[in-house]
């Protein structure tokens, strides 16, 4: 790793800080920022920004044999709250039927194993910091 990164982890989160012209570009946002930290770790992107009536997913992509649908939330600091814990349970009832209709759009991704990552993004002038949550949400069926 050079010396313009820096990273620690456990075994549920994947935590980051990106110097060095790792922070915010012009015409770059925070789905764009998210998706490149997630391909340098080997995820590979299939959809980003898909729509359908029951609402958006930022990213779908692919890690290995499990399909990972993604949300980004990002915020300028971490002042009011990281910005991951701002997911609401309207959200991820959100979430959850977006991913379903992604399924029945996509049937080639049918019977693989769903999970749900977030990436929070905390962006400055000088540099974007990641917080990579895997299976970071659950669902109970309600």
């Amino acid at each position: 790793m050079d010396a313009g990164r820096r990273r620690q982890v456990d075994s549920r989160t994947d935590d980051a800080v990106s110097g060095a012209g790792g922070g915010p570009r012009k015409g770059s946002g925070a789905e764009d920022l998210a998706r490149e930290y997630l391909e340098a770790r080997g995820l590979l992107l299939l959809a980003a920004n898909y729509r359908c009536r029951f609402g958006e997913l930022d990213l779908v992509m692919r890690d290995g044999v499990q399909l990972v649908v993604v949300e980004v939330r990002s915020r300028r600091s971490d002042r009011h709250g990281a910005p991951e814990a701002s997911i609401t349970h309207r959200k991820r009832r959100s979430l959850m039927r977006a991913a379903q209709c992604f399924i029945r759009d996509n049937p080639q991704f049918n019977g693989m194993m769903l999970r749900f990552d977030v990436v929070g993004v905390l962006t400055d002038a000088a540099r974007a910091r990641f917080r990579w949550i895997r299976n970071a949400l659950q669902f109970d069926g309600r």
